[in-house]
């Protein structure tokens, strides 16, 4: 998340006048250590299954007060180096991330405790610092806008719970395949099918569709055009759980799933103001797929890579919803970027000048996105320094 849509969040959590079970304010940083490293354990094992948020510059009435002239302020290696000094349990520790902002004109920061499948997150030996004590073998948790106590244990139930996040028992099957997909090793391929060989019922299989074989654009920047296509179905115990449409590119060499359709409209009802392209969003399910069908060969690598030249690739959904409105607010810089394509592309094969042009199209726009969305990660990275 990008420093102006955190801003957004956390100005909506303040005017919300209320805690909850993934953002806590402060109105000071922590005098006392052990109290840092209370909040953070009970962060990283909140019960909300997502990233948390400890805000500092807000007082407990919901005012905005700022960080400037605390004395206990730190930085983001300062609590990163404080956390390596702790003993976890399996040594495995709370991620964190530190942002600073403007909001109402007033300087707060923001620690981020990263969400995770690693909990519970517990030390194995006592920390104290100025007689407050963070037990080992204590488990912590947050619960609506409260911690556990620090000469407590979470209630069992909550303790249970976070046990079960680690090995994905309260994640619906999709969710565990998906984790799972990210491990190819564990996947074992026999007839046109994949199935986890530590959970046989997930199995993922592939079918051929005859009546489907007009090439992408994406297919002309391959050595060979030639292109197919089929259904990717994930199931659980027989039960389809997912399915998507595949590509098998450059006769074969490279296998992939479709990416999306986006659209970028600088004029309605105006189909030449109009550009598609093709995408896909990191950590998505179909991501994941594109990623574990990709062979470990040089031939399909090489494809891989020239694929990329024309698909564009987003950290997020959020990123490529706000790239597409710069877009929209800077439609010269595109024109522009399109027009560095000298390419006349007299080399694609098509008996139909329509179905030619929209190829062309196509590519010209995969590139110029491309190199605008490298441009504006820039600018975004430089608006938050």
């Amino acid at each position: 998340m990008d420093n102006n849509a955190l801003a957004d969040e956390i100005a909506l959590f303040i005017s919300s006048k209320r805690e909850s079970d993934y953002w806590d304010f402060k109105e000071k940083y922590h005098s006392n250590k052990a109290n840092l490293l209370h909040d953070i354990i009970c962060m990283a094992n909140n019960r909300a299954d997502r990233d948390a948020y400890i805000i500092f510059g807000v007082s407990d009435v919901y005012e905005i007060k700022g960080v400037e002239g605390d004395e206990n302020r730190k930085t983001q290696q300062n609590v990163i180096d404080f956390l390596k000094a702790k003993k976890f349990s399996g040594g495995i520790r709370p991620s964190v991330e530190l942002k600073s902002l403007f909001i109402q004109g007033k300087l707060i920061d923001v620690l981020i405790v990263k969400n995770s499948t690693e909990t519970p997150f517990f030390l194995t030996e006592d920390y104290s610092d100025q007689g407050r004590i963070v037990r080992a073998n204590y488990i912590y948790t947050r619960v609506g806008d409260s911690n556990t106590e620090i000469n407590k244990s979470a209630d069992i139930n909550h303790i249970e719970y976070l046990w079960k996040k680690r090995f994905l028992l309260n994640r619906p099957p999709l969710e565990q395949i998906k984790n799972k997909l990210r491990t190819k090793s564990e996947w074992k391929r026999e007839e046109g099918m994949f199935y986890n060989v530590f959970n046989p019922e997930y199995t993922i299989s592939l079918e051929y569709d005859a009546d489907c074989d007009r090439p992408e654009f994406y297919s002309y920047v391959m050595t060979n055009h030639s292109t197919s296509f089929g259904i990717l179905d994930i199931r659980c115990f027989g039960t389809k759980m997912f399915s998507q449409q595949y590509a098998v590119l450059d006769s074969g060499r490279y296998v992939t799933t479709v990416p999306e359709w986006g659209f970028i409209s600088f004029e309605k009802h105006n189909h030449d103001e109009t550009y598609s392209y093709k995408y896909f969003v990191k950590n998505s399910l179909n991501y994941i797929l594109h990623e574990f069908l990709l062979e470990d060969d040089h031939e399909a690598i090489w494809a891989r890579n020239r694929f990329y030249e024309v698909v564009v690739t987003f950290n997020s959904e959020m990123e490529r919803e706000l790239f597409e409105e710069y877009l929209v607010r800077n439609k010269q810089q595109f024109i522009d970027e399109l027009c560095k394509d000298e390419d006349t592309y007299e080399w694609i094969y098509s008996e139909n000048e329509r179905e030619k042009k929209h190829i062309r199209k196509g590519i010209k726009t995969g590139i110029a996105l491309n190199s605008l969305l490298e441009k504006y990660r820039r600018l975004k990275m430089a608006q938050s320094l």
